[in-house]
């Protein structure tokens, strides 16, 4: 058969039709079949059981936590872990040890990607310590706030009076009887002890962190106060830890005793876009640090 008999072939059937009587019969035949398949149980695909599903919802939650709550500085999640230990203030018994607390951690932290070489996390660490600042700032009792302690109450103490006490009576005593003296008992040879060895100094311990309380007066070179001016820890553009207010400046920050830190203040005038900036230069000595009067001059 040539491909031209089997086009006419085919052509030929357009016109040829089918009995009724066939037709109803494979009409019959075709709806019949498709009511078998619709009647078949369907195989469902692979049905996980929903405790399953809570299951693993519940551990990636917890994963996510977990990766949250230990994510360093170079990490995306960092900047979550610091708003979750931020908002966690409010539900500490000690808030200032715990801010403390993180205050090291994130310290740590800074200098870890320092070492590093890692810029970029470090900055974010060293922002991140910025904010432990500002938020020991905030709950830390102000000196306003605490209880004036009760004054000591001067109390009565009675001495009781001397008695007088019979005096002895002397009685005389026998003289004693002379005794042979005994024959002397040779002296023993002592030993040389040999000189111990003087002790190895031991280095000094490295003093703890704790809390330090700054106060102190800023003011403009004519002695007007300054209201509202930044206090930060960097002498470039960066985070106020504190600001002023009515010429009075009153922060907490983390230090040990010892240490010789800088604080620089800044305030710029809106209306003529003046910037004057001042630095004040403390030694931590104990819990208390006075900053004295810092004059802020046009720069």
């Amino acid at each position: 058969m040539t491909d031209e008999t089997l086009a006419r072939a085919l052509g030929s059937l357009r016109t040829v039709r089918m009995s009724e009587i066939a037709s109803d019969r494979v009409r019959d035949e075709l709806e019949a079949a498709w009511r078998t398949r619709a009647a078949r149980p369907r195989r469902s695909g692979f049905a996980i059981p929903s405790f399953v599903r809570a299951v693993a919802v519940a551990a990636g939650v917890l994963a996510v936590a977990y990766a949250t709550v230990n994510a360093s500085a170079d990490t995306p999640l960092y900047a979550a872990r610091i708003a979750v230990e931020d908002a966690f203030v409010a539900l500490q018994s000690d808030p200032v040890a715990y801010v403390t607390e993180l205050y090291d951690e994130r310290l740590a932290e800074a200098a870890h990607q320092e070492a590093t070489g890692n810029a970029l996390a470090a900055s974010r660490a060293r922002q991140a310590t910025e904010d432990a600042l500002r938020l020991l700032n905030q709950v830390a009792p102000r000196q306003n706030d605490e209880a004036p302690s009760p004054e000591p109450t001067g109390a009565i103490i009675t001495l009781p009076s001397p008695t007088l006490s019979p005096e002895p009576t002397v009685t005389p005593t026998p003289s004693p009887t002379p005794t042979a003296a005994p024959p002397r008992t040779p002296l023993p040879t002592t030993a040389k002890t040999p000189t111990p060895a003087p002790p190895k100094p031991t280095p000094p311990p490295t003093p703890t962190q704790f809390a330090v309380h700054a106060t102190g007066t800023v003011q403009y070179a004519d002695g007007t106060p300054v209201n509202e001016a930044c206090v930060s820890t960097s002498s470039t553009a960066g985070s106020c830890i504190a600001t002023t207010t009515n010429g009075s400046v009153d922060f907490w920050f983390i230090g040990r005793k010892g240490d010789t830190l800088s604080f620089y203040l800044t305030k710029t005038d809106v209306m003529t876009g003046r910037t004057y900036r001042g630095k004040v230069t403390i030694t931590v000595q104990g819990p208390s640090a006075p900053l004295g009067t810092t004059t802020l001059r046009l720069v």
